[in-house]
Order: C-alpha cells, then structure tokens, then sequence
C-alpha cells in the first residue's frame, strides 16, 4: 500500500497542476489495483509507474504529441527517462484495456514528411565544406540549422558525434535525447507509432536515420537494451523493406552483441569497402531461427 499512496500522491499532484484536476488518472491507478494489484505491489520504482499512468492517458485523450504535453517533459516531472516512461506505459495499457486498445484504429497510419529543402541543402553543404574539420565551428554550424528547422534530424545525429569529439558526453547524450523525442512528437497520431513510415519517400530519410541512431545509442550507451529492441523493431514492421537494416540490428541485439559497432566489424570486407553481404545474410538467416517469436511475423511476410 505505499507504493499506492505513494503513486496516488504524485498523480493527484501532477493532475493539479497539469490536467485541470481530471480524476481519470487516479481512475485508473484504482482500475490497476483491482485487476493487477501486484504490478503496484511489486513496482521497483513507483514514480515510473506514476508518470506511466499520466502517459497513458496523455495518449488517450489526445494531449501528447505535436503541441501537447511531452513523454520528456513527464519524465523531467517524476524524475524519470522518457525511454523507460513509453516502456512502461505498454504494460499499464495493457494491464487496463487489454486488447481493446486496439479496436480504436480504424485506417492504418502511414506518415509522410514534409519536404524540408532548405535546411537539407544547408546540412549536405555544411558535410562538403571545409568547416566540418573545425569542431568548434561545426558545432555553431549544426546548432544554428536545429534552429532553423528543429524537426530536421540528421544535424542532431552529427552534433551528438562532434559533442563526443569534445567529450562533451552530457551534451552529446541530451542531443540524441532531444532528437529522439522530437522525431516521436513529429510522427506519432495520437500516441501511435506510424502503420507505415516508408523509406522510399525520400523526406523520412532524417526521421527513420535518426531513430536507428537513438536506438543504436541506447544499446552501446546505457542498460535500456529493451527499449532499443523496441525501436529497432517498430522501424522494421513499418517499413519491412527494411532499407536501414533493423533486421540485422535485432538478432545482433538478442544474439549478445555489445552495440552495432561491433556486429558490423565481425562482417566487414577485407578491402574496409562496406559489409560482406553473403556472410552477412547467412548469418542472419541462421541467428534468426532462434528468435522467431520476434522475426517470425517478418519472414512470413
């Protein structure tokens, strides 16, 4: 019971202060302990759950995403990574609606970007100029193009490897961070990952390469391999072309590997030209056997 009234105090504070005292939120905390008492019970961290239950509801009534209120700023509140809150928020739903959540689709989502010219032909401008062998200058250069057009992501993927240059490690993991959270904001329909998200339109390129990047950073960088798997595998059904590669990313993944460096360096040419595909591929299809209950959906398509 202290983890209720722990999480009770920290919804009916947060709803104060954010939600116009909606009751929903403790609504459904009280749902979970009818049906699901233990996951309260047995929570190791209570304020994730808490800000769990907020997201959720964020989702549902349409408040998050584009202008809405932020997984990151949720988590600033309860004092808790946006990564884990989204995390978390998939066992809440499904310990409340179950299935049912689902019924709520009616048409699939597909998301297309905008064309972003502009800042796109300043950021493959700034890659061909001498500039880029300046840190410093380059880090004003890529600052000043997040400025211009925050939703453009490429120039958050490169300032997060130049800030490493600087072992500037705090700014390089807020970039990727802001980038990350970004992107979601940009994509997502009413708390739902796009259905599709192709890479054959050229103006998702940035997104998709930089929510491979943030799920790569996850994996090498911190203990949320979980939620890089995740990642990795929402790119994957909704481009199952797989032009980025997250197939290979996901058995690397689950078969222990370390972080993508390392799975790409045991199949790198001889000549350092690129992959060796046919090894690659006979890996892959091996590996992957093990982890059906993952890949399955994939190979059936």
């Amino acid at each position: 019971m202290n983890n209720y009234k722990t999480i009770e105090h920290q919804l009916r504070k947060y709803s104060f202060e954010f939600l116009k005292v909606s009751p929903e939120p403790l609504n459904m905390l009280e749902k979970i302990q009818n049906s699901n008492p233990q996951m309260i019970e047995e929570a190791q961290k209570p304020h994730l759950l808490g800000a769990a239950i907020v997201y959720v509801y964020l989702k549902r009534n349409n408040l998050n995403g584009r202008g809405g209120i932020t997984a990151k700023s949720v988590g600033e509140y309860f004092g808790v990574k946006a990564p884990a809150i989204s995390q978390k928020a998939f066992y809440v739903e499904n310990a409340l609606y179950g299935m049912a959540r689902y019924e709520q689709k009616s048409e699939p989502y597909e998301f297309i970007d905008k064309d972003r010219f502009e800042v796109s032909e300043m950021y493959f401008e700034f890659l061909e100029s001498p500039v880029q062998n300046d840190t410093k200058k380059s880090i004003k250069a890529l600052k000043a193009m997040i400025k211009k057009d925050p939703n453009f992501f490429d120039p958050y993927i490169t300032l997060h490897e130049y800030y490493l240059m600087e072992r500037d490690f705090k700014k390089a993991i807020k970039t990727m961070e802001d980038g990350y959270h970004r992107a979601m904001d940009l994509i997502e329909h009413r708390g739902s990952f796009p259905d599709t998200l192709r890479w054959g339109f050229i103006e998702n390129h940035h997104i998709i390469r930089m929510l491979f990047n943030f799920a790569m950073f996850l994996w090498a960088n911190s203990e949320e391999k979980k939620e890089a798997l995740r990642i990795f595998t929402q790119l994957l059904k909704s481009n199952p072309d797989d032009n980025i590669g997250a197939r290979y990313s996901i058995v690397a993944l689950l078969e222990g590997f370390g972080s993508q460096e390392e799975y790409e360096e045991k199949f790198e040419s001889k000549n350092g030209m690129g992959l060796e595909y046919e090894a690659l591929e006979r890996w892959f299809n091996k590996a992957a056997q093990k982890h059906m209950d993952v890949l399955g959906w994939w190979f059936e398509l």
